[in-house]
C-alpha cells in the first residue's frame, strides 16, 4: 500500500527536494488567509457554508463547473455541523474527498501545483514590443 503524499513543506525540511528534484516541479498555490481560532459560531445552513468554503478556497481553483460538488460539499458539512457524533463515516469519506479535490489540505494542494516560472526568461518582453511596432516609437 503506498503512502499519502507528504505536503511540500514537509518534503524540503527532510531534503527530499534536494535529492529528487525532478518530483517537485510545481509550486503550490497558498492562501493568503491565516489559520485563524476555532469558529464560535459554526453554521449548519448549507448556503452560509457555501459561502464559508468559498471564501476559504485557493482563488482561481473553483469555478462555474464545480458548483454541484461545491453543493454537494456545502450540504454535507452542514449535515455534518448539525451533529458531527452521528454523521455517518462514508458521509465523512465524501466530505474529506470533495475536499481534496478542491485542494483543501496540505498535501491535496500539492496536486494543484502550477508551473514554476521560468527564471531566466523575461516576463516583461512580450509587452515592450508591440508587432511591427517599438513601443518607444
Amino acid at each position: 500500500m503506498s503512502t499519502h503524499q507528504q505536503p511540500r513543506e514537509m518534503a524540503e525540511l527532510k531534503g527530499a527536494t534536494k535529492v529528487n528534484p525532478e518530483r517537485y516541479r510545481t509550486t503550490i498555490p497558498k492562501s493568503k488567509m491565516p489559520l485563524g481560532d476555532y469558529p464560535e459560531s459554526r453554521s449548519t445552513n448549507p448556503a452560509e457554508c457555501w459561502k464559508e468554503l468559498a471564501a476559504l478556497a485557493i482563488p482561481g481553483v473553483l469555478t462555474g463547473s464545480d458548483r454541484i460538488m461545491m453543493e454537494v460539499l456545502a450540504d454535507l458539512l452542514a449535515q455534518y455541523r448539525e451533529n458531527p457524533g452521528k454523521f455517518p463515516a462514508p458521509k465523512m469519506t465524501h466530505l474529506v474527498g470533495i475536499m481534496a479535490r478542491f485542494g483543501m489540505s496540505a498535501s491535496d494542494r500539492n496536486k494543484l501545483g502550477v508551473t514554476k516560472p521560468d527564471p531566466g526568461a523575461n516576463h516583461w518582453a512580450a509587452l515592450s514590443v508591440i508587432p511591427g511596432k517599438l513601443v518607444n516609437e
